[in-house]
């Protein structure tokens, strides 16, 4: 059974809309725009329609795939802005096979555990968000976060495309 937003516990929740809604606002005054920068130390210009939304759960999962190898790429390479663009895109790409999960002729365990590797994706997603935005100096490089967490993001994929 796939567990809805309610279930998860206020922090998850709430964590889970900044990633996934990060940008899916109306755009701001510049005002407001230069503030947001100065917070976050970047610029989230854009929209939840800058991506595809898949049609099928197979289509979301290899999306989720190519994001999670985009942001290795990203991070290799010091590109850490770009990265950070596409770890905010993994927030709108677990929403939308949250969405089409419930719509898939699978079992209650393969829902279950897609529903879990979901969980897992997004829990490492978000510790590398946090180091991303983790001020000059302070914490673990992204990269080494990144390098910490690969194995369980390609795990947890992997129990995506196996509950396929």
């Amino acid at each position: 059974m796939v567990r809805s937003s309610a279930s998860r516990p206020l922090p998850v929740v709430s964590v889970m809309a900044a990633l996934a809604l990060t940008g899916c606002e109306p755009a701001a005054p510049p005002a407001a725009k230069t503030a947001q920068k100065a917070a976050h130390g970047h610029d989230h210009d854009h929209d939840h329609a800058d991506h595809d939304h898949p049609e099928t759960l197979a289509a979301g999962v290899a999306q989720l795939a190519e994001a999670a190898a985009a942001v290795e790429k990203h991070l290799a390479s010091g590109a850490t802005d770009e990265a950070d663009e596409v770890v905010h895109g993994v927030g709108h790409i677990i929403e939308d096979i949250q969405g089409l999960l419930p719509k898939e002729n699978l079992s209650a365990d393969a829902k279950a555990a897609a529903a879990k590797a979901l969980d897992e994706v997004f829990e490492c997603f978000d510790k590398l968000d946090t180091a991303l935005h983790a001020p000059a100096g302070k914490g673990e490089p992204p990269a080494e976060v990144h390098a910490g967490l690969k194995s369980r993001i390609d795990a947890a994929i992997k129990s995506l495309k196996d509950a396929l």
